[in-house]
C-alpha cells in the first residue's frame, strides 16, 4: 500500500455567531473499475460510519448524517484512500484499483478540495524521489531545496483559494498537509546525509535549520489522525531522542544499544505528548517497531515492555501489544511451532506440529496476489536447495482462492506434498509474526530453531 495523506479535519459553522451542530445529510458515491472486493466502507478515523456493496456496475452508494465536516477514509480492500465531506455534499468518486492514487477522480459537491489533496498526495511522492536526491547536500543547500518545494505547494493552494472557499480551519490544515511533508525531511535530513555521503559522524546543523520547531504543537487534536503530523512526531521525537541520547550517554546507538535509545523515545513521549490518543499511538509506534524490527535478546524485550507499561498502563493498544509480544515469545528457539491447521493438496486439514514432526523443515509464505514475489522465492529455492539436502522447503499459501491455488500448484509444478495453504490467514499470519512477504521458518524435530528467518536471506 502506497504512502497516503491523512487529515482530521473540523470545522465549525457560523450563522449569527453560533455554532451549526445538527447534523445535514451527506452522499458518498461513486464507481470502481477492476474491484478487488465487493465492499467500500467509509470511516471516520478509526470508527465506520458505513459500509456499501457494489451493484453488478460496480458502482456504490453512502448516505449518512454529517454533524460537522471533516477527512474520512474509504477502505476498498486492500487499500484505502481519504476523503474530505462537508454538511451536505454529494460527492461522487471514480478509481481503477489498476492506478488506485493515480486514478482517483472526484466530482459533484465537495470536488475541488478533495481533487486538490489528491494532487498533494502525489506531487508528495514524487517531491520523495527528487529530495532522496538532495541529501548528500549541504545544510543550507538543502534547506533551500526543501523550501522552494513547501513554496510551490502553497503557491498552489493560494490559487485555489482564488477560486474556491475553505473555512479557515481546513485552509490551516490543508497548510500542515504542506508544511509537515517538508519538516519530516529535516528531521530525517542528519540521517538521510550521513547516509549518503558515508560520513563517519553525523554533520553538524546549523541551529536556524530547525528554527520551524519554535511554531510546533505537540498535542493539536485536530492533527491527531493526521498522516503527516503523525509521520512528523514519530521522525521528530526519533531525532531528539538520538541527539540526547548522543549528548548525554555513554552507551553506543547500535544494535547492542537499541534498547536504551527506544527507552529514551519511550521517555520523550512521556515528558512531551499530553493528548492520550496521540500518546498511546506513538509509544505504540515504538513498541512495534522495537518488537518488530529490533529482535533483541528475550531479557532486554521483557525489560522493554516493563518499562513500556510503567510508562503507558492503559495503553489503548495494550491487547495488540500483548498479543505480538506472547507470539513472538512462542516462537523463540526450542520452542513447538504452533500447532495450526493448515489445508494440504486433498483438501484435508493437518497440523503444523505433524508436518514437521522428524523432520527439518524451512517453511515459506506466498500468494497468487504476488506472482512476482512468487517466482522469485521458487528461482531462490532452486538455488539454495543443495545447500540444504536434509531439509524440506514447505510452502504454505496465504489468501488465495483454492482453485487459484491448485492451478498454480500444476502450472508451476510444485510438489504438491510440501504445499499447504492457510485457510484463516489472519490467525496464521498473528500466531506466525508474519510481518514481511519473505518470511521463513526453521524447523527441526518439531522445535524451532528460527522463528524469523528471511527466505531470500537465509542464514543458517
Amino acid at each position: 500500500m502506497k504512502k497516503v495523506l491523512l487529515l482530521l479535519l473540523c470545522v465549525f459553522v457560523y450563522g449569527c455567531g453560533v455554532i451549526d451542530k445538527r447534523p445535514s445529510p451527506v452522499y458518498f458515491g461513486g464507481e470502481i473499475v477492476n474491484p478487488t472486493s465487493p465492499y467500500l466502507v467509509l470511516f471516520k478515523d478509526d470508527q465506520v460510519i458505513d459500509s456499501a456493496k457494489l451493484d453488478r456496475s460496480n458502482r456504490f452508494k453512502i448516505n449518512f448524517m454529517a454533524e460537522s465536516e471533516g477527512l474520512y477514509h474509504f477502505d476498498h480492500s486492500p487499500q484505502f484512500h481519504y476523503v474530505y465531506l462537508e454538511k451536505g455534499d454529494s460527492l461522487n468518486l471514480r478509481l481503477n484499483t489498476l492506478e488506485f492514487d493515480e486514478s482517483i477522480v472526484f466530482s459533484g459537491k465537495g470536488e475541488e478540495i478533495n481533487n486538490f489533496i489528491v494532487e498533494l498526495f502525489l506531487a508528495n511522492e514524487e517531491d520523495e524521489r527528487i529530495v532522496d536526491q538532495y541529501f548528500q547536500l549541504e545544510p543550507d543547500i538543502f534547506d533551500e531545496k526543501i523550501e522552494s518545494i513547501r513554496q510551490e505547494k502553497l503557491a498552489q493552494l493560494s490559487t485555489l483559494l482564488k477560486e474556491v472557499s475553505l473555512s479557515p480551519r481546513a485552509t490551516a490544515l490543508i497548510n500542515a498537509t504542506i508544511d509537515y511533508n517538508a519538516f519530516i525531511y529535516k528531521e530525517k535530513y542528519p540521517f538521510y546525509h550521513k547516509r549518503a555521503t558515508h560520513e563517519e559522524n553525523l554533520h553538524n546543523i546549523p541551529s536556524k535549520f530547525y528554527s520551524y520547531r519554535n511554531k510546533l504543537s505537540l498535542n493539536n487534536k485536530d492533527l491527531i489522525y493526521f498522516r503527516p503530523y503523525y509521520n512528523f512526531m514519530k521522525y521528530h521525537l526519533g531525532n531528539l531522542a538520538y541527539m540526547e541520547c548522543k549528548e548525554l550517554c555513554q552507551t553506543t546507538i547500535d544494535a547492542k544499544g537499541a534498547i536504551h535509545f527506544n527507552e529514551h523515545k519511550l521517555k520523550l513521549i512521556d515528558s512531551l505528548i499530553q493528548e492520550k490518543k496521540l500518546k498511546d499511538n506513538l509509544y505504540r509506534n515504538v513498541v512495534m517497531y522495537y518488537l518488530l524490527k529490533v529482535r533483541d535478546t528475550p531479557e532486554n524485550t521483557l525489560s522493554f515492555m516493563e518499562t513500556f507499561k510503567k510508562y503507558s498502563p492503559g495503553n489503548t493498544h495494550m491487547v495488540e501489544i500483548d498479543q505480538l509480544f506472547k507470539d513472538i515469545n512462542n516462537l523463540q528457539p526450542n520452542n513447538s511451532i504452533p500447532n495450526l491447521m493448515v489445508q494440504n493438496s486433498d483438501g484435508r486439514s493437518i497440523g503444523l506440529n505433524d508436518i514437521t514432526k522428524d523432520k527439518k523443515v524451512i517453511f515459506y509464505f506466498w500468494s497468487a496476489k504476488h506472482e512476482n514475489h512468487f517466482k522469485n522465492i521458487q528461482a531462490r529455492l532452486n538455488s539454495i536447495s543443495p545447500q540444504y539436502p536434509n531439509h524440506t522447503f514447505i510452502g504454505i499459501n496465504r489468501s488465495t482462492d483454492y482453485n487459484l491455488w491448485q492451478n498454480m500448484m500444476e502450472r508451476y509444478d510444485l510438489n504438491k506434498e510440501n504445499q499447504y495453504r492457510s485457510e484463516n490467514y489472519e490467525i496464521l499470519k498473528t500466531s506466525l509474526v508474519i510481518d514481511h512477504m519473505n518470511k521463513s521458518i526453521i524447523i527441526e524435530n518439531g522445535r524451532i530453531v528460527n522463528g524469523f528467518a528471511d527466505i531470500l536471506n537465509l542464514q543458517y
